[in-house]
């Protein structure tokens, strides 16, 4: 089913059940798109949630014609990919040792893992790039969803989201590493 956040942004029942039919129709296409370009299915899904988005927000414009809505999708998604792309690029040029360390004032499980400044920097080098900016703004340069939201030019809900998935493999990580400890 359509992910409530799209359906959020419509008030009309009419236009829902229009962006509900697209999604149906359209998503396997968009993640096809995105996988192509992007080569990971985290970042596809990304793409294709902001094709939507974007859709939602421009309903009124693109309901006539059917495949005007797929040409927007497709090329919101292309675009949006490409843009990823680009950002991995720039931030791949950045040197770890670059970023300054200002300790995160807040209490949440990540941090008790991180120790030190050195595990920080190991963790996010474990990470795909576009999860370890968002995780490095967050942890270590304290930057908050709307901050990380505006350097990166991505929605609040895209941060959240890879925030979300840098945590999971790092969790992951660390459970491997205590098996290995453990046996």
């Amino acid at each position: 089913m359509i992910v409530p956040l799209f359906i959020a942004q419509i008030e009309d029942d009419r236009d829902r059940e229009l962006l509900t039919e697209y999604y149906l129709q359209h998503r396997f296409t968009l993640l096809h798109v995105a996988q192509s370009i992007l080569h990971d299915w985290g970042l596809a899904e990304d793409a294709m949630q902001e094709a939507f988005f974007r859709l939602a927000k421009n309903i009124k414009n693109v309901r006539p014609d059917p495949k005007q809505v797929r040409s927007f999708l497709v090329t919101i998604t292309r675009n949006f990919a490409n843009d990823t792309i680009k950002k991995r690029n720039v931030v791949s040029m950045l040197s770890w040792d670059d970023l300054v360390y200002e300790p995160a004032d807040d209490s949440i499980s990540i941090e008790d893992i991180v120790t030190q400044d050195d595990e920080l920097e190991r963790m996010a080098q474990t990470l795909p790039i576009i999860y370890a900016t968002v995780f490095l703004l967050r942890y270590k340069h304290d930057c908050s969803d709307r901050d990380i939201s505006a350097v990166l030019n991505i929605s609040e809900a895209a941060v959240r989201k890879r925030l979300q998935r840098a945590k999971e493999k790092i969790t992951g990580e660390v459970r491997k590493k205590e098996v290995v400890h453990n046996a």
